[in-house]
């Protein structure tokens, strides 16, 4: 993994051909990115405590998380560990419960027997200078992931544009039950927030700002919901 590592004043970033794969802070916060969207939905939708992690990088989320009175116990997946290792640098003192598995995160599913509140799906590879889904995102983890998290849980994705399979095909192979998709006025993400309590695109976007707005994100007026059945 060919990750710049940056220092600056309010935490680290971790980059990757110019894509932010991780905000850090040095203390509990908002990221002012698409993480605080993934974080308040853990919060808003996540009903217990055993959440799985599925791309750590750097725990970019977890600071939010931690901002805004989440308490899971992070199970982080991910090959690389380094990024697991700057995550213990800057957030021993405050990161609260994450275990680290430095696996591929299909095989790692696959050897899970204890279902789980919520499963958050943040996988990237490097593609011809640009960052982009692995395949195993849209073909092998949504029936996993739809197998392994209990029937009131939450499994939320983080979409990125990817060649060989258009936005459509991909929010429809990563679907694994009702819910929403965000969309952003300055990211090219996408986010799919499924689960049985998500609720419609009003009366979730309404709840996602006002936690959003709590947390301090500059994005809290940067995005847009649809249900997911009107997703195309």
């Amino acid at each position: 993994m060919g990750a710049r590592i940056r220092h600056h004043e309010d935490g680290v970033r971790i980059e990757e051909n110019g894509c932010v794969l991780c905000e850090l802070p040095h203390i509990p916060g908002a990221t002012h990115s698409v993480w605080d969207v993934l974080a308040c939905a853990v919060r808003l939708f996540a009903p217990g405590s055993r959440m799985a992690m599925l791309g750590f990088a750097g725990g970019g989320m977890v600071g939010a998380m931690r901002a805004i009175g989440c308490e899971q116990e992070v199970e982080g997946v991910d090959l690389w560990v380094e990024g697991f290792e700057v995550f213990r640098e800057v957030a021993a003192d405050w990161s609260g419960a994450v275990r680290f598995h430095p696996e591929d995160a299909v095989a790692w599913m696959r050897r899970q027997r204890t279902l789980f509140d919520v499963i958050v799906e943040d996988l990237s590879v490097p593609l011809e200078g640009d960052v982009v889904k692995p395949g195993a995102s849209w073909v092998d983890l949504p029936p996993l992931m739809r197998r392994r998290v209990k029937k009131n849980g939450v499994v939320i994705s983080n979409l990125l544009p990817t060649p060989g399979i258009s936005w459509e095909n991909l929010i429809a192979a990563s679907r694994v039950g009702p819910g929403v998709v965000v969309e952003f006025e300055s990211y090219y993400n996408r986010v799919l927030i499924q689960g049985s309590d998500v609720g419609g695109a009003r009366s979730c976007g309404y709840r996602l700002r006002k936690l959003m707005r709590l947390l301090g994100s500059d994005l809290t007026d940067d995005i847009r919901l649809r249900t997911l059945q009107d997703a195309h």
